[in-house]
This record gives structure tokens, C-alpha cells and sequence, in this order.
């Protein structure tokens, strides 16, 4: 019997493995919601991908024109197919809404879905035995696709965002974003909000590129050193050896910056 048994779960395994297979290679087809909705329709998602099935006839808000399981698919369908990452991380964003879902007056609210999804996420896509890599990609995106950028914004905050994603995953969770917007079904495109946001990213690494006075290899503490007194003065002369290496009239070495202190200030 028990024989029998491991023969069960063997076969099983293989039939996994083998619609898994499936699964990843009809994502990278143009609309991946109608082989997945087939597959919903046969019966088999329900074996393999249940927490999906389980997002069907969820209701959300006004704001949605789809229930949850037909709001992940069609968002699936809008992330750029030659991206398996965005893929999944599109048909993973919202699955916690199925378990998350509360009714607030006369709407439906989805507090901390996002948490819940990239538990399911992970979760899923361990089970399926895709590559690790790919995992921490998706939970990535997923668990930071609700962001809200405002204008108000501080230039800390956005750099706690760029932190936490990682400025390599930035433009993905933008492109996730979009997918989730056009998976809505009232909008399309990409909002003015996030441009905004690009280029306010964009704007906060550049000037974090520039040089800085900080950068210079030498500090007040050297300054006194080599026999300046605490003053104003030490200020201006960082200033002036600052602007020099700025404009490559000195290298920014310690020794050619103390040489530099001798000739010009003592």
C-alpha cells in the first residue's frame, strides 16, 4: 500500500512539473488569460493554482471594472511579455484580495493585500520549484507595488523607496504599475504621476553624483593638522580646494591636497 502511495505522489509530482511547464511557456504568449482561463474552465488551475481560482468573483470597488481574478489576468496580459518576472508579478500583485477583502460602508477595502500576496507569492511559486532568483524578484515587486508617490514627497523618502526596491527594480515597478493600471479596466497607459516620478528619481541620482565637498580627501581635521585654526577660514579654503578638483585643475588625493594647503594658505 504504502508503495502504491509513492507511486501517487511521484506521478503527481510529474503532472506538476510538467503543468508548470506549461504555465511559464503560455505567460510569454500574447494574451496568457485565455489559456488560463481555459484552464480554469477544465478544472485544472483549480488543481494547481487554487489561490487564483480562489480570487474569482471577488468583487473590489467602484474603481474596478473586474472582479479579482479576471483583474489579475487581464493584468497579466498588459505586462510586457518578453518579462516572465513582470508576468507573474502582475497575475501575483492582488491574489491576497481574496483574503483580504472587508466591506467598508458600501465598498470593498483590501487592507495590507499586498503583504498577503507576496506571503502567497512565495508561497506558490516555491511549490512550483521555479529558480530562487525569480522568487525574490517577484515578492519584490509584488510586496512594493502599492507605493503612492506625491509631490510632497521628501527627497529622504524617495530614497527609502530606492533602498527598499533597489534602483535595478525601479522601472519594473513601474512597468508592474502600468500593467496593474490597464488590468483595471477603465484606464490605460501610463500616469502623469508616475512620470513625474521617474524624473523625480532620475533628478535626486544626479545630484547625488556630483561631487561634493565632502568627497575631498582631506577634512577640517587635516586643516589643523598642517596648522590652520578653527575658523571661517578653514571653510573657505574645503570650498576653493573643492571647486579646483571640480574642475580637474587639482587630482583629489590627500598628499596633492595637503601640498595644495602649504603652497596656497600657510
Amino acid at each position: 500500500m504504502e508503495e502504491v502511495l509513492n507511486n501517487l505522489e511521484v506521478n503527481h509530482n510529474l503532472r506538476q512539473k510538467d503543468w508548470v511547464g506549461l504555465f511559464l511557456k503560455n505567460l510569454q504568449e500574447e494574451k496568457p488569460s485565455l489559456w488560463i482561463e481555459e484552464e480554469r474552465k477544465l478544472g485544472q488551475l483549480g488543481l494547481y493554482f487554487p489561490e487564483l481560482v480562489a480570487c474569482f468573483s471577488v468583487q473590489q470597488n467602484r474603481f474596478h471594472r473586474y472582479d479579482v481574478y479576471y483583474h489579475l489576468i487581464y493584468s497579466c496580459d498588459a505586462a510586457p511579455k518578453n518579462s516572465l518576472t513582470l508576468r507573474l508579478s502582475a497575475l501575483f500583485h492582488d491574489i491576497g484580495k481574496a483574503l483580504t477583502q472587508k466591506k467598508v460602508g458600501e465598498e470593498y477595502a483590501f487592507y495590507n493585500h499586498e503583504i498577503k500576496s507576496t506571503e502567497i507569492a512565495y508561497e506558490v511559486l516555491n511549490r512550483w520549484e521555479v529558480p530562487l532568483s525569480l522568487i525574490k524578484k517577484v515578492t519584490l515587486l509584488v510586496r512594493y507595488h502599492m507605493f503612492h508617490y506625491q509631490d510632497f514627497w521628501t527627497d529622504s523618502a524617495v530614497r527609502r523607496l530606492i533602498r527598499k526596491v533597489g534602483i535595478q527594480n525601479i522601472e519594473d515597478l513601474f512597468l508592474l504599475r502600468v500593467a496593474d493600471r490597464e488590468g483595471n479596466g477603465f484606464r490605460q497607459g501610463e500616469p502623469l504621476k508616475l512620470k513625474d516620478f521617474r524624473q523625480r528619481i532620475q533628478d535626486i541620482l544626479k545630484e547625488e553624483k556630483k561631487f561634493k565637498i565632502t568627497d575631498l580627501k582631506i577634512n577640517g581635521q587635516d586643516l589643523i593638522a598642517l596648522g590652520i585654526k578653527p575658523s571661517p577660514k578653514m571653510g573657505e579654503i574645503l570650498k576653493i580646494l573643492h571647486q579646483e578638483v571640480e574642475k580637474k585643475a587639482l587630482e583629489n588625493f590627500k598628499e596633492t591636497l595637503k601640498e595644495e594647503v602649504k603652497k596656497r594658505f600657510l
